[in-house]
């Protein structure tokens, strides 16, 4: 299901871009707001952007149209600079191979130091992803390609262990009605949480904080 985070100076500006960036109508997207942003003082200083979080919810919501010849190329290109990029880093990579689907370059990559590859809570993975995805996109038309980096399967290991965080979070918020604040963490696990709680009838998730310090937060939804 594609699927983006999209911030603006407002909450409608953030949805429509979001939309704009999908090729989704609005009633075919799934639309959770993260934070709903504020001006600041004077429309300037201390001004927070607002932050979606937009899921196609149909099948012929795709983030971009792309042909099979074009989406080899992209493969090809995010196989080539994933692995000059980590070679150059002296991560040692021996081959990277990929796949795509609704607008993404689902790549992989064997390593002979998959721990230094992944890094601490796998911030060094997410930097790669993150600088692949903007060379791949350097020059597009609008289209924008996004670039899903795993090694040895540490992906799947980190969503399992987000949900098994999450589960104790609405567990607490149900025992004492409390808001259940995570560490700060990385927008992709911000996201992974979101999602994984976003058809939880009994707690909402949201997001608040700025920059590294910027954290999940879990909620009752008052019935």
């Amino acid at each position: 299901m594609p699927e983006i985070e999209m911030t603006g100076k407002n909450v409608e500006e953030a949805i429509n871009k979001g939309l704009a960036q999908l090729g989704c109508p609005r009633d075919k997207a799934e639309i959770k707001i993260l934070a709903e942003g504020a001006a600041g003082l004077f429309g300037l200083m201390g001004a927070k952007p607002a932050v979606v979080l937009i899921s196609a919810a149909d099948a012929d919501c795709k983030a971009v149209s792309i042909s099979d010849e074009n989406a080899k190329e992209f493969c090809l290109k995010a196989e080539k600079i994933i692995f000059d990029m980590t070679e150059k880093m002296g991560v040692g990579p021996k081959k990277v191979k990929s796949s795509f689907k609704d607008g993404a370059v689902n790549a992989e990559i064997e390593t002979a130091n998959g721990n230094y590859a992944i890094g601490k809570n796998g911030q060094t993975l997410d930097a790669i992803e993150y600088l692949a995805q903007i060379i791949i996109n350097r020059g597009s038309n609008g289209s924008r390609i996004r670039v899903n980096l795993d090694c040895e399967n540490y992906r799947h290991k980190q969503t399992e262990r987000l949900k098994i965080m999450a589960d104790k979070a609405v567990e607490y918020v149900a025992r004492t009605g409390k808001v259940y604040r995570f560490e700060p963490m990385s927008a992709k696990e911000r996201k992974m949480i979101h999602e994984y709680l976003k058809d939880n009838k009994s707690v909402e998730s949201f997001s608040e904080g700025e920059g590294l310090s910027r954290k999940v937060g879990v909620k009752q939804i008052k019935q």
